[in-house]
Parts: C-alpha cells; sequence; structure tokens
C-alpha cells in the first residue's frame, strides 16, 4: 500500500466485524474462548477502568501479565483511550521495570496478580517502582474470562463483567500504538515505539483472508505475534494463541493448531521445528506457514516437507523497528546456501547500501537499509539512539520519510531477492531478540571481580544460537564470583535473551596477531563438547561424563532422585552452583533451558514430567517428587546406539511429548 495512503485503523475494523457478527469466535488463548462481542466489550469495559484511573490518550498501558486472553483484552483497550501498549513479562528485575515505566510515559501498569486464596495482591517488583509511578490497577482474572471453554462452541461471559463501555477516543494514526522492547547497544532494553498507522499498514499489506483461523505460538511481548493475531481479528477470523502454561510446550500447541483447525500460522523456526512431529495430518487444513525472527535452518525445509507437504512455507523478515515483516520469500525448491528473507511488502522499500549510502549492485555485500510506512517513531526516551538509526530516506520525495538503518549485512541476488549474511556491529539473534554480544560483554565487565569478558554465540545441535561468556579475573587470587553469581549480576542488568547460559574462566584472553581477543582459540577451548555450549542430553543422560564445570561434587551425598535431577540440571545448565531449592529460573534457566531439561527428565523417566509442570516444579526437589514414583528407563544396551531424543520419540500423551 502507498505509504501516502491512510490506512483504516485497527480498532475500527475489529469493531466492524464485532458489529457484523458479534458471535463468531474472535480469541482464543489456550482454553479461553471469546466472541466478537464479548471481545469488544471487555475491551471496552476494560478501558473504561483504564480511564477512570486517569490513564490519558497518548500514554501506554504496560500489561504486566503471564500470557491469557485478558492480556490480548488489555491491548485493544489501550488502543480504546488512544494509549499505546506494552506487554511485560511478570518477574523482570525492579529496576529494569522501573526503567520501562519512566521511558514510555506509564499511565498505569495492569497485572492479573491474585494470591493462593485467588485473591488480588500487587507482585513485589510492583511496589518497588518509585513513587511517581502510576498506582498499579489490579486486573483479576476473571474480569474477562471465567471457566475454561469446552470446545470449539463454547462461549464466556463476559458482559456482566463491565459497566462502562466509552466510545473510542478519537486518535491520530501517527499515534502509539504499542511499545517493544529490544536489546540495546549495552545490553539494556530499548522501548520502540510503533503508532496506529504503522500497525494498519502491515495488516493491510497481507492479502485479506476473511474467516479464517491463525496460530501464533510466541510471547505477546515479541512483535512477531502480532501480525497474524490481528489480521485474523481485523478480517473477521478467529486469533488463536498458547497461554502461558501451554507456550513452553510445542505438543499442546501442535495440539491447538489440529483442533482449531488453523489455516495460517507462524513463528520462530527453532519452536517450530519442535511442533513439527506432533502436526502429521495438519495439512489438511493448514495452508500456509510463516518463519520469522531467526534465520532460516535448511534442514528444516525437508523436515517439513516430510510432515506437511501441501503446507506453503514463506521465510519474513522484519526487526521490530520496521513494524513486524518488511520482506518475505515463499520456499518453494531446493538451496544450496541460504534461504533469502525475499523482496519487500506491501509498498515498503528495501534497499543495499555501502558505507556512504549509495545502493550497491547485485552480488555486493551492503547494509540494509528499510523504508516506507511502516518505520517507526523510534525509541523512547532515546534521541540519541533514534537520530543513529532513523535517518532521513534521500531515495523518495515524501515529505519527512525516513528509513531505519537494520546493521544487517545482505546481498542482493541475481533474482532480486535479499539474502542474508549477518550482522555489521556484533549482534546476534537470541530466540527471535536482538542480542549486541558487546553490551553484555560490558556488563559482565561491570562486575568488580572480572577484569575483561568475551561472548560469544555458539549453536547448538538444532542449530539455534547460545549465548557463551569467557571471562577473566580483575585481580590473581582475587574472591571469583560463582556461575550464579554471574547469572543474578547480568539478570538484573540485561533482557533475559541476553545473559549467558554458560561461564567459562580463563586466566586471560588469548590474542591473535592484531593483538584483538583471539575468538578461534576461544571457541577451541570448547572443543567438541558440546555440553558445554548448551547442548545438552548429547548422550545418554544415565551415562554421560558432565562436562569439567559440572562435575558431581556440588550435590555429593544427596539422596536419590534428587542426585540423578541435580546432574541433569548441571548438564544443561553448564554449572553445578546451584541448591535444591533454588529456582530453575534463578541459576541460568530459561524457557528453552526448560524444553532441554524436559527432554533429560523424559529420557531417564519416560512419561514422567509434562513440561508445563517444570514452570511451577523449578526445584531439585519438587522435580525430584514428580519422578520419584516412576520407573527409571532402563540404559542402553552396551554397543547401542545413544543420543538425543529428538521431540515425538517417546510414546506418550501429545502433553507427554515434547
Amino acid at each position: 500500500m502507498p505509504a501516502s495512503r491512510t490506512p483504516q485503523d485497527v480498532l475500527a475494523r475489529i469493531r466492524r466485524h464485532a458489529a457484523q457478527d458479534p458471535t463468531g469466535v474472535a480469541l482464543v488463548v489456550g482454553e479461553t474462548t471469546l466472541t466478537y462481542r464479548e471481545f469488544v466489550l471487555a475491551s471496552a469495559g476494560l478501558a473504561g477502568r483504564l480511564s477512570a484511573a486517569g490513564v490519558r490518550s497518548g500514554q501506554t498501558v504496560v500489561l504486566y501479565q503471564r500470557q491469557s486472553a485478558q492480556t490480548v483484552v488489555g491491548m485493544v483497550a489501550a488502543l480504546w483511550l488512544g494509549a499505546a501498549w506494552c506487554v511485560a513479562e511478570p518477574g523482570q528485575p525492579p529496576e529494569r521495570l522501573r526503567a520501562l515505566v519512566r521511558d514510555v510515559d506509564c499511565g498505569a501498569v495492569v497485572h492479573g496478580g491474585t494470591d493462593a486464596a485467588g485473591e488480588p495482591y500487587t507482585p513485589p517488583e510492583l511496589n518497588a517502582l518509585r513513587e511517581d509511578a502510576p498506582r498499579p490497577l489490579a486486573l483479576l482474572a476473571n474480569r474477562c474470562s471465567t471457566e475454561p471453554a469446552a470446545g470449539p462452541g463454547a462461549r464466556t461471559d463476559v458482559a456482566d463483567a463491565y459497566e462502562a463501555v466509552p466510545a473510542p477516543a478519537e486518535t491520530s494514526g501517527a499515534a502509539p500504538a504499542y511499545v517493544i522492547t529490544t536489546a540495546g547497544s549495552t545490553g539494556e532494553p530499548k522501548a520502540v515505539v510503533v503508532t496506529r498507522d504503522n500497525l494498519a499498514r502491515v495488516i493491510e499489506a497481507r492479502p485479506e483472508k476473511p474467516g479464517c483461523v491463525t496460530f501464533s505460538p510466541c510471547r505477546l511481548s515479541w512483535d512477531g505475534s502480532l501480525l497474524l493475531l490481528f489480521h485474523a481479528l481485523c478480517t473477521g477470523g478467529t486469533a488463536v494463541l498458547p497461554d502461558h502454561r501451554q507456550l513452553p510446550d510445542a505438543a499442546e500447541s501442535a495440539a491447538l493448531v489440529l483442533h482449531w483447525r488453523v489455516v495460517y500460522a507462524g513463528g520462530p523456526p527453532s519452536y517450530y521445528r519442535l511442533m513439527l512431529p506432533h502436526l502429521a495430518g495438519a495439512d489438511a487444513h493448514l495452508r500456509e506457514v510463516i518463519l520469522a525472527g531467526e534465520v532460516f535452518p535448511l534442514g528444516l525445509l525437508d523436515q517439513h516437507r516430510a510432515v506437511l507437504p501441501r503446507t506453503q512455507l514463506r521465510n519474513e523478515y522484519g526487526p521490530t523497528e520496521a513494524t513486524i515483516t518488511v520482506l518475505a520469500h515463499p520456499v518453494a525448491g531446493t538451496y544450496r546456501e541460504a534461504v533469502p528473507i525475499g523482496r519487500s511488502l506491501g509498498g515498503q522499500s528495501a534497499y543495499v547500501l555501502d558505507e556512504r549510502l549509495r545502493p550497491l549492485e547485485p552480488g555486493r555485500l551492503g547494509e540494509l537499509y528499510l523504508g516506507g510506512g511502516q518505520i517507526a517513531l523510534g525509541y523512547a526516551a532515546r534521541p540519541g539512539d533514534t537520530a543513529r538509526h532513523f535517518v532521513a530516506d534521500p531515495f523518495t520525495r515524501r515529505r519527512g520519510a525516513r528509513m531505519y538503518r537494520t546493521g544487517d549485512l545482505v546481498v542482493l541476488d541475481e533474482r532480486g531477492e535479499i539474502v542474508f549474511r549477518g550482522r555489521a556491529d556484533g549482534q546476534l539473534k537470541v530466540r527471535g531478540v536482538r542480542v549486541e554480544r558487546h553490551g553484555v560483554e560490558a556488563a559482565l565487565e561491570d562486575h568488580p571481580a572480572v577484569g575483561q569478558a568475551t561472548v560469544l554465540g555458539v549453536p547448538d545441535r538444532h542449530g539455534d544460537t547460545r549465548l557463551v561468556a569467557f571471562w577473566s579475573p580483575a585481580e590473581p587470587g582475587g574472591i571469583l564470583p560463582t556461575a550464579r553469581e554471574l547469572v543474578e549480576f547480568c539478570t538484573g542488568r540485561l533482557v533475559g535473551q541476553a545473559v549467558p547460559g554458560n561461564f567459562h574462566l580463563v586466566d586471560s584472553m588469548p590474542l591473535g596477531p592484531s593483538g584483538k581477543t583471539d575468538e578461534d582459540a576461544l571457541r577451541a577451548l570448547l572443543g567438541t563438547d558440546t555440553a558445554a555450549a548448551g547442548d545438552v542430553c548429547g548422550t545418554d543422560p544415565a551415562t554421560a561424563e558432565p562436562p569439567p564445570e559440572a562435575r558431581p561434587d556440588g550435590w555429593h551425598g544427596w539422596p536419590e532422585p534428587q542426585g540423578a535431577v541435580a546432574r541433569l540440571w548441571s548438564r544443561v545448565l553448564g554449572h553445578d552452583d546451584f541448591a535444591a531449592d533454588d529456582s530453575f529460573f534463578t541459576v541460568g534457566g530459561d524457557s528453552r533451558r526448560v524444553v532441554e531439561l524436559h527432554l533429560c527428565l523424559q529420557r531417564e523417566w519416560p512419561g514422567a514430567v509434562r513440561v508445563g509442570q517444570l514452570f511451577d516444579l523449578d526445584t531439585v526437589e519438587s522435580q525430584a517428587e514428580l519422578v520419584a514414583a516412576v520407573k527409571p528407563a532402563a540404559p542402553p544396551a552396551r554397543g547401542a546406539a545413544t543420543g538425543t531424543p529428538e521431540p515425538g520419540d517417546d510414546a506418550g500423551t501429545p502433553g507427554e511429548q515434547q
């Protein structure tokens, strides 16, 4: 769509479909179902409560809650008021949450916290907000959902939960619609401000497919989840999402795709790979899968075709600063090197330029710049960063047009398609989020015991990037921090994806001929021990020798099965600095490592644990109690092949497979 034409606002489109088909299913999150009437009434009702709390047009509503239907209701409620939304994951360090609230002109923090008795309470990190921050507004879970839906025809009555249904605010398309945080040059989050017109344009750039069912297996704090969500809501379709308990379980996500007969799905390649073994037969209704957020692994193409031969794949590309997606490539045929990220969509512009902003011929390596009506406003409260990355577009006559400097190195191939070659500034994609490794190094070097740090991106067995940190002491003979202390130190300063999963102590950094750190020498220190780089369970967990930094001395004398569970923790985390009652997520664990831990536990105790349980039962003690009643798997026969159980290898229900 030409950048000069004004697109139709997404809220107006949602309300129109609610008027045309009020009983149609608009939203499914986990087991909760909302019709268009219920969804619009819930959003309007929350908008009334926010307005009564003093939220003004142009402010930001921070949605501090685990993923649920009420999260999406909160997003549309913010639009209703002419405000923006920002989804923030619970459990963030108070200083990070405080910085976000400060930077985005936060009008309210909406959360769904309840205690064990179901009574509302304010999470302690919200109480740590500075005094001039907005008073957190509690959003009770039963405000927009009651009992789980019984099936496709079930309904959730929410109309009685609200009294005030205010008229939508008159808002300019240039007003902010949402804020997404992304890693900055210091490793600290930067808040990208995206306008209502930006969002409307990316939806209108897609061919309209009225009434279709879409699925995004992603967190709503990642903008990649928004494309199919709003495409469905703006075209009278049904948007299906996993809730916070289903998100880490690819089998449960696949079950949603099959149950709701999803037509269009999208997400990062690494997660789609885990879903594939559970999607057999889905190509009877699944027309297209959009993969984005990570480099497309060539091996995934054959896996996809073996399971879903009739489903089209698309490789798409778009940084947060250019509103979700700008380039697309229909995946077809075979590829010798890399799958292209494609051509520009919907009247957007893509330029391959040299350091003097001159267009380069096909085959020449250059930096990718993006232009058009999807370019975001910039970074909240960071005018310097905004000026550096959002520059004037000299290739258009449109007044005030800007282009975004992506920092991605690309080439234009002979067919006119863009092929990704790497990063110009040391950034890495980790679980779909851009992380600048030099910023992570700077954060580590802020620790008084760390003299120098080097952070590398190391592929695991799936080809996904994991961060490995090498560090040398500030003073010889000084007190050295443990791996857990370094994780805790980094967690308070960096986004979750920027926290290294493994820490390796070296006497000093090896230097190359130029005097710079010899990264190849550091990689050589990892050797062939992929477990040190986060590739766990590469051999039989019952017999594999743990890496040197993960010897079982730290849990010597622990009763079984705690000792066995602890050994698996060590292999997943790359260290043994944890106690029996430590939370997995405070000693270096994250959502990806939960999946890896589940694979290891599943191999040793088949069927004992579902991956979703590991988020609540997150200590060695609790997990040992869970597996205690299950007979351990028999060790493989001498000479038998051992290896990582791929998702779906173990028999069981869809919820037991991973």
